[in-house]
Order: C-alpha cells, then sequence, then structure tokens
C-alpha cells in the first residue's frame, strides 16, 4: 500500500476517508497527531513518482468542503492560510514538501469547476472553532455568536423554553431584515420563500462563556464574500448598536419598516427574560464586516421599553364608522361598536389621545381610529391583538364639510 509522506513538516499522518480511489487514493482527507487535517489530492504518477497537493482545512473548512457548500476547485484555489503544499514522493513515503501559492497551480491539476466532494461513506464532522472570525473565515459563513451570563447560575446553562424563544425571534428578526434588505417591505402576510432560505440561520454549537451559542447562516458567501445573511447580520448589528439611545433606535426601525420593529421587540423580550448582558461577536468571510459588542442588562431592557413605545407608534391604523358605548379618560378606556358588522371593540385610549376625546357623547355616531397592536405575553410567548384608540371625530361634522 502507497505510504503518506513521512519524517517531513506535515507531521505524521493518517488517512480518516479515502473520497476517490483508483490503484491508490487519489483524493482522501489525512490528519497528523496535532490536529491539523489536510485534503490531499493526486496531480500526477508514473507508478514510480507521486505528486500531489496537500491542503491544509479547518473543521469549518472540512464541513463546508463535504457538504457541498465549496466546490473542489475553488476549496484548493483560496487555502484559508494563503497557501497549500506540493508534494513529491515515491511509494515508500521519501518526500520532498514545499509551500505553493494558488496562483502558481495549473488549472488542469485541479478538478472541474463543477466538481465537489463526493463520498459513499458516512463522513464524521467534529465541532468547528468557537472564534466566530476564524469560523466564518473557514466556513465561508456568517457566524453570530452570543454570550450571555444568567444572574442565577454560573454554569453554561440556560432553561430550554427560554433559549427556544431566543432562537425563534432571532430567526424571525433575520427574516424580516431579509425582506428589507430585498426592498420588498410588507407589514404582514407570507415573506418570500427564497428570502427565507437566505436567511435561515442555523445552531451549530454551545460553549462556555458563561453560556455561549454559536449561529451560522445556512447559505455560503460567494466569491465576492456577499450575501443576504451578510446584509441582514450588518443590519441586525447596527440596530442592536443603538442600544437604549430613543433617538437612534426610533430613526433606525423607521428606516428599516414593516415588521422589523415587532419582532426586535420579540428578539429583546426574549433576552431580557434571562436578566443577563448580552455579548455578541459577528464573523464575516468578508473582512470589512464583522463586529464584537456587548449590552448590559440595564441597556437590554430599556431597549425593550423603547421598541414597545416605537412599536405602537409604527402599527396598523383603521378607521370606520362606529357608536361610542363607553368612555373614561381617568383609567384610559373606550368601548365602540361597529355599525357595519355590529362588532364590539375595546382597550385603552392612547394618553396622547386623552383632551380631543374627553368631550364625546355615549351613543354619538364617530368616525373612530384605532391602532393595532400586538403584545405577547412574557412567560407564554402568546401574542394578543389588542386595538388603541386614536382618534373619535364626529361623523356628522365630517359629513358637512364635504
Amino acid at each position: 500500500m502507497l505510504n503518506l509522506p513521512h519524517n517531513t513538516i506535515l507531521g505524521k499522518l493518517r488517512i480518516e476517508t479515502v473520497f476517490q480511489f483508483y490503484d491508490i487514493p487519489r483524493l482522501f482527507s489525512c490528519i497528523n497527531n496535532s490536529g491539523t487535517k489536510y485534503l490531499a489530492l493526486s496531480v500526477f504518477d508514473d507508478y514510480e513518482s507521486y505528486k500531489w497537493l496537500y491542503l491544509p482545512v479547518s473543521a469549518d473548512r472540512f464541513s463546508t468542503i463535504v457538504s457541498k457548500g465549496i466546490a473542489l476547485r475553488a476549496a484548493f484555489l483560496t487555502p484559508e492560510d494563503g497557501y497549500l503544499y506540493e508534494v513529491e514522493s515515491n511509494f515508500s513515503g521519501e518526500s520532498t514538501v514545499r509551500h505553493v501559492f494558488p496562483e502558481q497551480i495549473p488549472l488542469e491539476d485541479l478538478p472541474d469547476e463543477a466538481a465537489y466532494l463526493e463520498s459513499k461513506e458516512g463522513v464524521h464532522l467534529g465541532l468547528g472553532v468557537v472564534d466566530a472570525d476564524l469560523a466564518a473565515a473557514g466556513s465561508r459563513r456568517e457566524t453570530y455568536n452570543l454570550h450571555f451570563y444568567p444572574w442565577d447560575t454560573k454554569l453554561p446553562e440556560i432553561d430550554a423554553r427560554d433559549l427556544g424563544g431566543i432562537l425563534t425571534s432571532f430567526q424571525e428578526l433575520a427574516n424580516a431584515l431579509g425582506q428589507y434588505c430585498k426592498g420588498d417591505v410588507t407589514l404582514k402576510g407570507a415573506i418570500p420563500a427564497d428570502i427565507l432560505e437566505a436567511t435561515k440561520f442555523r445552531a451549530t454549537q454551545i460553549f462556555e462563556g458563561s453560556f455561549g451559542l454559536q449561529l451560522k447562516s445556512k447559505s455560503t458567501s460567494d466569491l465576492f464574500h456577499s450575501s443576504l445573511a451578510s446584509d441582514v447580520l450588518l443590519e441586525l448589528t447596527n440596530l442592536i448598536e443603538s442600544r437604549d439611545n430613543e433617538d437612534n433606535i426610533s430613526n433606525k426601525l423607521h428606516e428599516l419598516k414593516g415588521r422589523v420593529a415587532s419582532k426586535y421587540r420579540s428578539f429583546l423580550r426574549e433576552v431580557s427574560k434571562l436578566d443577563s448582558p448580552m455579548k455578541l461577536h459577528w464573523g464575516s468571510p468578508n473582512s470589512e464586516r464583522g463586529r464584537v459588542l456587548s449590552l448590559s442588562k440595564q441597556e437590554i431592557k430599556k431597549a425593550f421599553d423603547l421598541v414597545s413605545k416605537i412599536d405602537i407608534d409604527m402599527s396598523e391604523s383603521v378607521t370606520f364608522k362606529a357608536e361610542l358605548l363607553g368612555l373614561d379618560v381617568k383609567t384610559k378606556r373606550y368601548r365602540v361598536r361597529h355599525l357595519s358588522d355590529n362588532e364590539d371593540y375595546s382597550g385603552k385610549i392612547l394618553d396622547e389621545s386623552l383632551d380631543a376625546v374627553r368631550h364625546s357623547e355615549i351613543n354619538g355616531i364617530y368616525n373612530v381610529t384605532l391602532k393595532k397592536i400586538i403584545e405577547t405575553n412574557f412567560s407564554s410567548g402568546a401574542e394578543y391583538t389588542k386595538w388603541a384608540l386614536v382618534a373619535l371625530e364626529s361623523a356628522n361634522r365630517v359629513r358637512a364639510g364635504v
């Protein structure tokens, strides 16, 4: 059997998985005693001497290649450290090794552009690195590390329901931001499937820190290191960086429009349940992107309160003709009956509307303006629709002015 190179800078090697075999292994992965993994490709042999390309790969890069996130040619042309090894050896493993840069490799030595790694055997893939920058560079996937420090434990643990709420709200926020980035913002209805697919994130591992969670975009970046997921994380990080500054949050949410405000509110609500600081580390294949920032638990709670207020301001409004059945400015409550469908609406009166409605007459007919508010039960996560009274305008006065 062909012996691997020995007594070289590659270390003491052993084969892990053979992906292609013809007389000898032609494409395989191997690893040395210190844990460095290589993807080896046969580029020449005359049954006496052999020539190989050995590509050093991190766990993240190898996972991406195996999952067909990167074509084989692209993998050899974009080594993570900027170089790979050219190995000349004989059958017994006596070898010479030299560094080569990808531009020095003849394209005819590489697989076709559309060739991907194929394996009939199951390939064991371990966890990637924790560091978000290294993970993103290796996998060519946007990477978002979330660090939490729950007050009630020093162990790297979070209640399962709380973790589920954070993951769900994060994904829904990413979907809404993806719609904004694509320039097709809506308040309700289904988000197009192509946006949902391009903004999908996967939880890849947890780590101590006190509790650390790594999320990666399902999709890989293109050759220019761009993707919709990258644009989404840019907008998300800019939004979070508004911290608890009311003007900055308001300006940003009004710019993002659509359903982003309510989804950001849901995310902050889930995070604030932990009563914990939060640290974010965004790693991106694009070297010009990525960031690290931290929020205190006080900033998170204040930001949640501010976004809740702004969310009300940006909610959908409806106007219809109704009979005023009840009004109490002291308790800030109202009740009206829609004249067309005979349905009753009741709820709170907005503070800024109190003076304008306080002299309205019970059983009077008004053009009623209500603002739709989606509230969420803090503990269960269930959503409820409420209607806040914005204005009561005499229907007779409106008709007279037409």
